[in-house]
């Protein structure tokens, strides 16, 4: 515990934003990410003098915990108050703009705009990394593993390879310009469940070959290859466990690369799908004949078009 952290006098009141995410990408479970220009939620927290942390209210989403020590964001909190040994409580308010279980890193949005937030306050501001550390506490409620490829590039912005969780190294990859197409199908698939039908041991031979389709695609993002791109985004591992999750998944996932689609794959755990476009045009094609292909198994979905979002999760309003 830190005893030495001050709070900057005359703020009482802080509001910050955590945009959605898209994790694993497909060649990189776990370990991959990117941040959207979309949606994403909102934290207010408002000092309070009984050393308490209270959730208020929760907007746009029935259903989440109110209890501090279950909620994402109000337990990451918390774990940052301990950590740095701040003594005054908060109240909060969660505005949710991330539908739940729809694999746009919803839990992770909301623990990173508390910890964000929470860093406005103080005089002296903790790093990215450590952002990324307390919000993984709140993370893990929600999926039951520690795993950062949600937080991190909602934290830092961008695309971002998490080397290490201990120590925390982040890496933000460059990347060529891109034009993400998000469709959700109203299906919902939780974490931990889709988390837990994964098999703990993989084949050698296929470890090979997704080692390989990993490293072309982190080339591809440096040398900016849309074409080494379109033939290295290959997820032999993940994707054939998960598939059936989603009806017509496969249909989908073709009349994507049909239409145009760099690859095509799921976002984060799920049922949410994530393509790459090489332009608005390219991307508006794709997500037609996306939420055609969801239309005719009987599937209503959302659709979003966003560039990636350089600049992850800020401090939107102060009082």
């Amino acid at each position: 515990m830190m005893s030495n952290v001050k709070l900057k006098e005359g703020v009482n009141k802080l509001t910050a934003f955590a945009p959605a995410t898209s994790a694993n990408l497909g060649v990189g479970f776990d370990i991959l990410g990117l941040a959207l220009d979309a949606v994403g939620d909102k934290v207010t927290l408002t000092k309070r003098d009984d050393g308490q942390i209270v959730i208020e209210k929760i907007n746009s989403i029935t259903g989440l915990p109110l209890e501090a020590n279950k909620n994402t964001a109000s337990y990451a909190l918390q774990k940052m108050c301990e950590e740095l040994g701040i003594s005054c409580g908060f109240s909060m308010q969660i505005d949710k703009g991330i539908a739940m279980g729809s694999g746009m890193g919803g839990s992770a949005a909301s623990a990173v705009a508390a910890v964000v937030a929470l860093n406005g306050f103080l005089s002296n501001p903790v790093s990215r990394e450590k952002l990324v550390e307390y919000a993984l506490y709140g993370e893990e409620i929600a999926s039951g593993g520690r795993h950062a490829d949600n937080v991190a590039p909602c934290v830092f912005g961008g695309i971002t390879l998490i080397r290490s969780l201990a120590p925390m190294e982040i890496i933000n990859l460059p990347y060529p310009e891109l034009y993400c197409v998000i469709i959700h199908p109203h299906l919902q698939v939780e974490t931990k469940s889709a988390r837990g039908i994964l098999k703990p041991e993989v084949p050698l031979k296929k470890y090979v070959e997704q080692s390989a389709q990993l490293g072309a695609a982190i080339c591809a993002f440096y040398q900016k290859d849309i074409e080494l791109l379109r033939r290295s985004m290959q997820d032999l591992i993940i994707e054939p466990q998960r598939a059936n999750l989603v009806t017509g998944y496969y249909q989908v996932k073709e009349a994507a690369l049909q239409s145009g689609a760099i690859t095509a794959t799921f976002s984060g755990s799920g049922p949410s799908m994530l393509a790459f476009c090489d332009s608005k045009t390219n991307a508006e094609k794709v997500t037609l004949a996306m939420l055609a292909m969801f239309n005719e198994h009987g599937i209503e979905a959302d659709q979003w078009i966003s560039p990636i979002n350089p600049n992850g999760a800020y401090i939107i309003e102060d009082k």
